[in-house]
């Protein structure tokens, strides 16, 4: 595994140097070393990762290919060996469990190289075909999409670069369909599953894993034709109005845990049915956007016992966005609700709740300085009723036409159910060398 970080710390360093490479037409890509912390984990991280990309084809036939191979070298806390489900741990108020025992420091280290785009595309005045690995953007507001139910994420890179480098290629199939330049429909089919992650690189040591830190069978679905996933998008432009419908049933990307019925603990993976819409326009200097999603069949953790509840949920938020001088700056809210089913006959008194509901208030800003050579970022979420909330401050300085430093601070506060209270002691500041050639 160290020599995987190595060979990529080494192709970092071949790029920066310039030396031509042999080919006339090399692909584009870039290479990258962080050094990140996580201070209330007592973890320290050396990352290193080659992104390589390359497209070729004339006329309506084109190939895209791009991977890459990414190594780690870090100090992390480590949870103790052999645990088990038993009286010695419990379950938290987000339904993770935590095991009993002491957290030791230790040395963790992985590599991973996958390909993240590999596709061919074939296009004509009426008609677009993929077919594939790659990946597909639904929704409208800023990294927290309702719709945006294609791709899994992988979570330490959602936090660390936000929602756009997080996705997680899948297999799919898209047909788009044009009626002329006002609308088109997109039909998407995913052959199989892949789960989300915490993190690509030694995910159970992970800082970002709130998995349950003791021996469990996962229940992926299997590869089979009955597990293929699938839905379609609408889009129409009406004036100076663009909105989509869409519609999509797949797998839960993040596995549930359950003991019910059985001995040992299990992860799974429930079906879901979501409804979606969403509308952006533009009044003046603003941009509007709105987007809401229905998951009619759903399912989800129960909060204080190894228990998958089932029901529905449904997120609805809107935002507003404009460009000042040398700042952008935008903001919206989100509403997300879950109605449960009723509790099963001889489940915990705590799971008697039907449900609740959050609102996340999201801002950021961005603005550049002295011509663009430094460009900051602010992206930040708060849920008022349970008090919890995250901010991500980023700098980024260019200190070449293709040579970049960027550093960045991750703050969480509170704890809870909801998706940022689960990482309250998650606190995260990095330093990142990126080339690009």
């Amino acid at each position: 595994m160290k020599a995987a970080l190595g060979l990529a710390a080494a192709a970092f360093a071949f790029a920066v140097t310039g030396v031509p490479a042999a080919a006339q037409s090399p692909p584009t890509g870039y290479a990258a070393v962080v050094l990140d912390g996580l201070p209330h984990r007592d973890t320290t991280e050396l990352r290193a990762r080659v992104f390589v990309e390359e497209q070729v084809g004339t006329g309506r036939v084109r190939a895209i290919a791009s991977g890459f191979a990414e190594g780690l070298v870090a100090k992390r806390l480590l949870p103790p060996e052999g645990g088990s489900h038993d009286s010695t741990g419990s379950y938290t108020a987000s339904g993770s469990y935590s095991a009993g025992g002491s957290y030791n420091t230790g040395g963790s280290d992985d590599a991973v190289a996958e390909p993240q785009d590999l596709r061919i595309e074939f296009r004509s005045t009426r008609l677009a075909v993929t077919a594939g690995i790659g990946r597909v953007v639904w929704g409208r507001l800023d990294e927290l999409q309702p719709t945006d139910v294609v791709n899994p994420l992988d979570l330490s890179r959602f936090f660390f670069e936000g929602r756009s480098e997080a996705r997680l290629s899948v297999p799919l199939v898209r047909t788009t369909v044009f009626a002329g330049d006002r609308a088109s429909l997109d039909a998407i089919y995913v052959p199989w599953f892949r789960r989300g992650r915490f993190d690509r690189l030694d995910e159970p040591s992970s800082p970002f894993n709130i998995a349950p830190r003791v021996g469990f069978v996962d229940r992926s679905p299997p590869r089979t034709a009955a597990n293929g996933q699938g839905g379609a998008r609408l889009n129409v432009t009406s004036g100076h109005v663009d909105w989509s419908v869409s519609a999509y049933r797949g797998f839960r990307p993040f596995g549930l845990y359950s003991a019910a019925g059985a001995i040992e603990l299990t992860r799974v993976y429930p079906r879901f049915t979501m409804i979606g819409a969403d509308v952006e326009t533009v009044s003046g200097a603003w941009v509007v956007r709105g987007e809401a999603a229905a998951f009619v069949s759903d399912a989800f953790q129960a909060a204080a016992a190894p228990l998958v509840r089932t029901g529905s949920s449904f997120d609805a938020g809107g935002g507003l966005d404009r460009k000042a001088g040398a700042y952008r700056v935008s903001g919206q809210f989100l509403l997300h609700h879950e109605a449960y089913d009723a509790a099963p006959p001889g489940a915990p008194a705590a799971l008697d709740s039907r449900g609740r509901t959050d609102v996340s208030l999201i801002a950021s800003a961005d603005r550049s300085f002295a011509r663009e050579r430094y460009t900051s970022r602010l992206f930040g979420v708060y849920n008022p009723r349970g008090g919890t909330g995250f901010v991500r401050g980023i700098l980024t300085a260019n200190l070449k036409d293709n040579l970049a430093l960027e550093g960045s601070l991750g703050l969480f506060a509170g704890s809870g159910p909801d998706a940022v209270g689960r990482f309250s002691d998650s606190d995260f500041g990095y330093v990142r060398l990126k080339y690009f050639f």
